[in-house]
C-alpha cells in the first residue's frame, strides 16, 4: 500500500510544532509498513499506536503551552479539537482495535483518521497560529455570502490543494457534477438545532485531492485514503461551521453518511438549502449545500 507522505509544506515555521509532527507521521508510517504491508505481529501494532497516542497527547501539551505563550486569540477552539482527540477520537479507535481483535479493517481506520485529522489539523488550524490575529469570527447572514465563503471555506481549501480552486457562486439542483458522490455531515449546535452539510463531489476530484494533500499518486481510492479523506473534509467544514454559531463548544457530530442520488434530491425538494455553493477546479466542480434545520428533520 502507498504510504502518505510528510511534506514540507505542512511545516508552519515553529520548530518544536513542525518536529512533533514530522514525528507523529512517522510513527503512523511505521505502523503501517509493520502490520499492514510486513504483516507483523498484533503486538507491534499494539505497541506502536500506545506510542503514537502518548506523543500525540504529549505534542498537545507543548503546542498549547506554545500558544498560551504568544497570547493566541484562537487557543480555547484550538484546545478544544485536541481534546476531542485526545478524550474521543482516539479512545474510540482504540477500542475498535481491541474489539476487532486488530483486524486489518480497524488498523487501516485507525491509520486514515490519524493521517487525515493531522493533515487537516496542520493545514487548518494550526497555521492559523502564526498568522496575523484578525477580528472575531464573522457570523453568516445572507448579505454576506461571499465574504464568509472567502474567509472561512475557500482559503483553508486553496492552501490543502492549490489556488486553482475558484468559488463559482450558487448551486442549483440542475447543475451537473459528473458521477456525483453525496457526503452529508450533521451537527447538533443548540437549541434543538441541527447544521447540515452535504458536499457533492466525484471520485476522479477525491482521487486529484488527495494526490495533491498527501503527496501520492492516487488511482483507486482504498480505505487508508478513504478514511483520511473524510476526517479532512470535517475538520475543513467544522471551520466553516463556525461562522453559524461561535460557541465551538456546543458542536456535536450526530451522524457523517453518503446518499444516494434520490436521498439527496428528496433532501433538496423538500427544504431547499440555506446556502448552495459552487466551487470550481481541476478536474471538476464540486458543491457545498448548508442548512440549518430541527433536529426533528
Amino acid at each position: 500500500m502507498q504510504q502518505i507522505q510528510w511534506q514540507d509544506r505542512f511545516n508552519i515555521g515553529v520548530e518544536i510544532v513542525d518536529q512533533a509532527h514530522r514525528r507523529l507521521f512517522s510513527i503512523v508510517q511505521k505502523i503501517t509498513e509493520l502490520y499492514v504491508e510486513k504483516h507483523e505481529s498484533k503486538f507491534a501494532c499494539m505497541e506502536g499506536i500506545k506510542y503514537f497516542r502518548a506523543y500525540a497527547v504529549q505534542h498537545f501539551a507543548e503546542e498549547e503551552a506554545y500558544m498560551r505563550q504568544i497570547g493566541y486569540p484562537g487557543y480555547p477552539s484550538h484546545k478544544w479539537h485536541h481534546d476531542k482527540m485526545r478524550q474521543e477520537t482516539l479512545p474510540a479507535l482504540e477500542h475498535e482495535l481491541y474489539d476487532t481483535d486488530f483486524s486489518t479493517e480497524a488498523v487501516q481506520h485507525f491509520i486514515g483518521v490519524c493521517i487525515g485529522w493531522l493533515t487537516g489539523h496542520i493545514m487548518i488550524e494550526d497555521r492559523a497560529i502564526i498568522r496575523t490575529p484578525s477580528e472575531k469570527p464573522i457570523v453568516l447572514q445572507p448579505t454576506d455570502e461571499r465574504s464568509v465563503v472567502l474567509k472561512m471555506i475557500l482559503s483553508p481549501l486553496q492552501e490543502m490543494f492549490g489556488p486553482d480552486i475558484q468559488f463559482v457562486g450558487h448551486f442549483f439542483q440542475e447543475d451537473t457534477i459528473i458521477d456525483a458522490q453525496y457526503y452529508e455531515l450533521t451537527y447538533h449546535i443548540r437549541q434543538n438545532t441541527a447544521l447540515r452539510f452535504i458536499l457533492i463531489t466525484n471520485e476522479e476530484l477525491l482521487l486529484h485531492a488527495a494526490g495533491l494533500m498527501f503527496g501520492i499518486q492516487c488511482h483507486t481510492m482504498n480505505d487508508v485514503v478513504r478514511f483520511a479523506i473524510r476526517e479532512v473534509t470535517q475538520t475543513l467544514l467544522q471551520r466553516a461551521a463556525v461562522c453559524f454559531e461561535q460557541d465551538f463548544s456546543v458542536y456535536r457530530l450526530m451522524s457523517d453518511r453518503f446518499l444516494t442520488p434520490g436521498q439527496y434530491r428528496q433532501h433538496f425538494e423538500e427544504h431547499a438549502p440555506q446556502h448552495s455553493l459552487l466551487f470550481r477546479t481541476k478536474p471538476s466542480c464540486f458543491a457545498l449545500c448548508i442548512d440549518r434545520l430541527p433536529e426533528s428533520d
